[in-house]
């Protein structure tokens, strides 16, 4: 770790909708250079946690730190100018735009001609190249060539080339491997430690424990709304967090081992 400090701090996290408790006292911090996962059966609560951080709720119980600093208001802007990027599967590009256009998409550079703006195209390609190679895309593929004529994989690379660039200080890869293949999934997980050997923070959520062992520091379980693990990789095997995990968190790792 590079800090003493966490880069975040959550204490005590209680979120409510209603009569429904969707965490409940959870407390869990983050360092810098790190890559941590986020583990847990569908409806544990792992993307709800995430969303307090990402300022789609505030929650309901509890404090929330960024860099010792504590968050008073959550709201989506915020957790962007603090360098927060969330990478899902399922959306972040547009299919009919180019490749450069979807690496800018929202931050698009512009320059000015008679006093009026413009796209500035040729700043996008360039910047979209290098980057593009970097993260590994095929050498056939062009800056111009739009978004759907790539694989999985390479909408991953995209997404997380276009995080990296724009210094985000923490990376969200919200279930990044689903529907890819073997070798696909190889290439996220091989991005995801790329991008912790950078200094940045990595939250990896998944569901399943195998994809995400092997390249963490840390596994952090949550069931029910609630922490039931927090542990370093190194000091558990993947089947004994599993075995937590399908016993709801009765199970301690002594007791599994023996």
């Amino acid at each position: 770790m590079n800090d003493s400090r966490p880069l975040i701090e959550m204490k005590n996290i209680d979120l409510i909708f209603g009569t429904f408790q969707a965490l409940k006292d959870v407390s869990v911090s983050f360092d810098n250079g790190e890559l941590v996962g986020l583990v847990g059966d569908n409806g544990a609560g792992k993307t709800t946690l995430i969303r307090i951080l990402c300022g789609m709720h505030a929650p309901t119980n509890g404090e929330v730190y960024f860099d010792g600093q504590k968050i008073n208001r959550f709201n989506p802007r915020l957790a962007i100018d603090l360098g927060i990027e969330t990478i899902q599967q399922a959306v972040g590009l547009c299919n009919n735009l180019s490749i450069a256009r979807n690496f800018y998409l929202g931050r698009e550079p512009v320059k000015r001609r008679w006093g009026l703006p413009f796209l500035d195209f040729e700043k996008m390609r360039k910047k979209s190249e290098h980057v593009i190679r970097e993260f590994g895309l095929r050498e056939n593929v062009s800056p111009d060539d739009e978004v759907e004529i790539l694989s999985g994989g390479e909408r991953q690379s995209i997404k997380i080339g276009h995080a990296v660039e724009f210094k985000n200080r923490v990376i969200i890869m919200d279930e990044p491997t689903n529907h890819l293949s073997v070798r696909e999934r190889e290439h996220v997980n091989r991005l995801a430690v790329q991008l912790k050997e950078q200094g940045l923070l990595v939250i990896y959520i998944t569901h399943a424990i195998n994809q995400v062992h092997g390249i963490s520091d840390r596994i952090v379980i949550l069931e029910n709304g609630e922490k039931i693990t927090d542990i370093k990789s190194s000091d558990c095997t993947a089947e004994e967090l599993i075995n937590i995990i399908r016993h709801g968190g009765r199970v301690g790792l002594a007791e599994n081992r023996g």
